[in-house]
């Protein structure tokens, strides 16, 4: 509903001094609320979004700590699901197993990357078939090997096994603190409650954006420049969005 003398959108009977003070009182309040994981979701976004090679900013790599292998008795793991769960509890891992992630996408069983199922934490399928190689001008099978990491949001560990081995490789990468605050925007390795938690940083922006928006409506300035403001947003979002999909 348009009203010209208060607020747009906001029925007649309501357009009160009361309401227009619990308005400022529930936008303050819920920046309030997530100031400081505004300003982290901020920083964390904009990394993210210059994370690939166009205008690529680079927060450092992770830095690899000494491998180790660890000792484990023959038929102790039967399979990758095995692994993970030997793993987890051998190492104290605070996150389930999930596959490993090759540069096309999730690491199928067999080794070929982006051939397997979508990424799942502790899934599995039947044992891997050994990947072919060339070698000496001949095609060779190599040895099975089952892997699985652990993602957390100040490293990754990942582990590997051959099939009758008596050890298992152990790998630990730990990220600096740029990289931390992009897993904490992603939700890497956390817990239902951060991820109850970061729903809440998100209501408290919409709510901002709505509130925002209904006291701009009351408060001075020139509303054919917020119109172009807004639809000058949305034209460059989609003339730089849409092109991109197929």
């Amino acid at each position: 509903m348009l009203n010209q003398s208060g607020l747009f959108f906001v029925p007649k009977t309501w357009q009160s001094a009361t309401f227009l003070r619990w308005l400022k009182r529930i936008h303050a309040w819920t920046g309030f609320w997530g100031a400081l994981f505004f300003l982290m979701m901020g920083t964390s976004g904009f990394l993210l979004n210059h994370r690939t090679e166009n205008l690529k900013i680079d927060t450092g790599d992770a830095v690899e700590q000494p491998v180790v292998e660890l000792p484990v008795a023959q038929g102790t793991i039967t399979d990758a699901d095995a692994l993970g769960k030997w793993a987890q509890q051998t190492l104290h891992l605070p996150v389930k197993a999930a596959k490993p992630r090759g540069p096309g996408g999730p690491e199928s069983e067999k080794g070929k990357p982006g051939g397997g199922k979508s990424r799942a934490e502790g899934s599995a399928s039947a044992t891997p078939a050994p990947r072919e190689a060339r070698f000496m001008g001949r095609d060779v099978g190599q040895a099975e090997r089952w892997t699985r990491s652990f993602m957390m949001p100040d490293a990754r560990v990942t582990v590997d096994y051959v099939p009758g081995s008596n050890h298992v490789t152990a790998k630990r990468e730990e990220v600096n603190g740029w990289g931390v605050i992009k897993n904490l925007h992603k939700g890497v390795g956390l817990p239902v409650g951060w991820v109850l938690f970061i729903d809440t940083i998100a209501g408290a922006l919409i709510t901002m954006a709505l509130t925002g928006y209904l006291l701009w409506t009351r408060m001075h300035g020139p509303r054919l420049l917020a119109g172009g403001l807004a639809g000058g947003a949305l034209v460059w979002a989609l003339l730089a969005a849409v092109p991109s999909f197929g």
